[in-house]
């Protein structure tokens, strides 16, 4: 054992990681009791110290975002993981309950465990808590993590455990506050202990009885007896006393270690601040608060003590709930805004100064104040007295053009929020496409691969494509039509009094589901086309074995991203081709491309762009200038709409 293992009389760690709370709580017995994370809640200032950290981190809301090209983010509540984590993980816990639970065996052991429950297709669909003190993590011959439960009688991978540690050495189990600081709580049960003895007499100090003779042992017994049983206890205080035979009475003075009780009980309430690194006000101790400096220690009690816990927390969910590919687009995060806010004279003083320096709108600062946005309040204001003259004009020029650019993302909001309240369903049928496809293919490549034919492989894959196209259109079918209709409507709604179309018009034209058959028999031609060519590329390498290692792994790289791919381009696409076949149906003579990507070149270029309602935005064969983060891009087909490339989420609308 290592020194510093024996200073803090911590196990040693190398084969099995132990929560060290299981091997300590039966080693302290000075008192006849050992200190548990149960019993030492019995201590004031330690259950106010767990349940302040434990509903501090219940309350704060858990959010699930999605990273936006431009840098920016949006809530993703379309994700199933956003529901776990924003309103119930179960059928039976509250999202509040659920984490106020995890913190609260944190703050007691120093760890949080929570049993992953996934469906078929690998999502989250339920957590549920899991009791510290019944769990060991151990690692198995290959290395891979273990987690031991005591009553289940095979360990859980992994993948199936939600672990959340506090401080450790080894970095996978965290050590229990509890345990570190057992001797304090100790010598805090110790005091509390003692404190009940001393109340339980009345809290009085010595009382000395005087007899003028002297007493025989049986006077003295029987005086003894009968003063204890007439004055001892609470229930007996203040009864008068009786004295016979000339006796007086007198009193001595508290005992010094009488008068140190409070003190100690004190100073034991900050250690527990210490411990949990809580200002002291918080536990109530109020010595040193002043109206001057409360309100900075609430910030840094944000900032110092409980953001260290909500990156754990945050960590720990993006690492075991998202998959890898999830992990790239997807992050969770607290909101402790509310939690940081000044007084109402200093925020608005703060907002004054983003408002007029350009860099706050109007809409900004309404929900930092959790209000609602108003009309034309994502304006955002130019100091002119900060601007070189020859550039006013421009400026001028330029919020004529803003103001274009936000009139033609206002029109199209309702159909672009579609595409949020239909990725669900896009994602769900791509996925079983992907699943359906791969699980076949790769069970293919081992039956012919395996054995090295690799002709009878390819008899196989051709029928099977030609098979998967048809199956694929009927299980994607019912989405796209419920999704193509949406925006058929909100497409029509879009383009109600432009140019070209009749005054009065209302509702998409007839024919929409024609339209998405056509798109989807495109869709599966194109797909079964590119799979069929890319696993017959990776078939006819010169050696079996590795054609049959190589489509296995492409197997699982489709697994990982494609489903994710396709539902990106395609909610885009069929987004954007029903509405220009609306338009174009309802009479719009010219159309409009709008770019929200400010950091793309190659959009940049074609925003604000207007051609015929036929026309082309981009011919074939067009090269787009680059910049220094992107090459230039060659366009490999006529674009008619967006999407222009891979990741482009632009749109079209009727140009005004």
């Amino acid at each position: 054992m290592g020194i510093l293992q024996r200073a803090l009389a911590l196990p040693e760690r190398r084969g099995v990681y132990t929560l060290p709370t299981k091997q300590w709580w039966t080693a302290l017995r000075a008192s006849g009791q050992p200190v548990t994370p149960e019993n030492a809640l019995h201590i004031i200032a330690v259950y106010s110290a767990i349940r302040l950290l434990a509903e501090s981190v219940g309350s704060l809301p858990l959010i699930v975002y999605e990273r936006l090209p431009n840098g920016g983010k949006r809530r993703a509540v379309e994700h199933p993981l956003y529901r776990l984590l924003h309103d119930a993980p179960n059928d039976e816990m509250t999202a509040v309950v659920f984490r106020e639970t995890l913190q609260a065996h944190l703050g007691a052991w120093g760890n949080a465990f929570a049993q992953i429950v996934r469906d078929r297709g690998g999502r989250v669909m339920a957590l549920w808590p899991l009791r510290p003190d019944r769990m060991t993590v151990t690692r198995n011959a290959a290395g891979q993590l273990e987690y031991h439960y005591e009553g289940v009688r095979e360990p859980f991978a992994a993948d199936e455990i939600l672990h959340i540690p506090a401080l450790s050495f080894d970095g996978l189990v965290g050590y229990s506050p509890i345990s570190l600081a057992r001797q304090g709580l100790w010598l805090l049960q110790a005091a509390e202990a003692y404190g009940a003895r001393f109340f339980e007499n009345d809290a009085r100090p010595g009382v000395v009885l005087k007899h003028p003779g002297k007493l025989s042992e049986d006077a003295y017994k029987h005086l003894k007896s009968s003063w204890e049983e007439a004055h001892s206890g609470v229930d007996k205080a203040h009864k008068p006393a009786i004295l016979e035979e000339g006796m007086d009475i007198s009193t001595v003075g508290i005992p010094p270690q009488d008068a140190q009780f409070l003190e100690t009980r004190k100073f034991q309430i900050a250690e527990i601040a210490r411990l949990y690194r809580i200002p002291p006000h918080m536990l109530g101790d109020l010595d040193r608060a002043t109206f001057s400096n409360i309100e900075q220690q609430g910030i840094e009690f944000v900032v110092y003590t409980l953001r260290p816990w909500l990156v754990r927390w945050e960590q720990a969910i993006w690492l075991r709930l998202l998959t890898p590919a999830e992990r790239k687009r997807y992050f969770v995060e607290h909101l402790v805004d509310g939690l940081l806010r000044g007084d109402v004279k200093s925020r608005y003083e703060a907002y004054a100064i983003g408002r007029n320096g350009g860099w706050l709108s109007a809409n900004d600062i309404r929900e930092l104040e959790n209000m609602n946005p108003i009309e034309g309040g994502d304006a955002y204001w130019t100091p002119l007295n900060m601007m070189p003259k020859e550039g006013q004009r421009a400026s001028t020029e330029q919020r004529g053009a803003n103001a274009e650019r936000r009139e033609r993302e206002a029109r199209v909001a309702a159909r672009r929020k579609l595409i949020e309240m239909h990725d669900e369903a896009l994602r769900d049928a791509f996925e079983r496409v992907v699943r359906r496809e791969a699980n076949d293919v790769a069970n293919a490549a081992r039956k012919y691969l395996g054995k090295g034919d690799v002709l009878g492989f390819l008899t196989w894959l051709d029928a099977f494509m030609e098979q998967h196209a048809a199956w694929m259109q009927d299980k994607l079918r019912p989405v796209f039509l419920a999704y193509g209709r949406a925006v058929a409507d909100a497409a029509a709604s879009e383009a109600a009094g432009a140019s070209g179309v009749p005054a009065g018009t209302q509702g998409a034209p007839q024919g929409v589901e024609g339209f998405v058959d056509e798109y989807l028999q495109t869709l599966a031609a194109r797909w079964t086309g590119s799979s069929a060519g890319q696993v017959r590329a990776l078939a006819n390498e010169s050696d079996a074995s590795a054609a049959l290692d190589a489509v296995t792994a492409r197997m699982e790289e489709w697994r990982a991203t494609r489903a994710d791919k396709e539902t990106r381009w395609n909610a885009h696409r069929l987004n954007n081709a029903v509405a220009k076949w609306v338009f174009a149906a309802l009479g719009v003579k010219h159309l409009v491309w709008v770019t929200y990507d400010k950091s793309c070149p190659y959009c940049q270029r074609l925003d604000g762009q207007v051609v015929g309602i036929e026309g082309w935005f981009v011919a074939k064969g067009e090269v787009l200038p680059g910049d220094e983060s992107k090459p230039e891009f060659v366009v490999r087909q006529w674009v008619g709409h967006p999407p222009l490339h891979t990741g482009c989420d632009c749109t079209i609308t009727v140009a005004s």
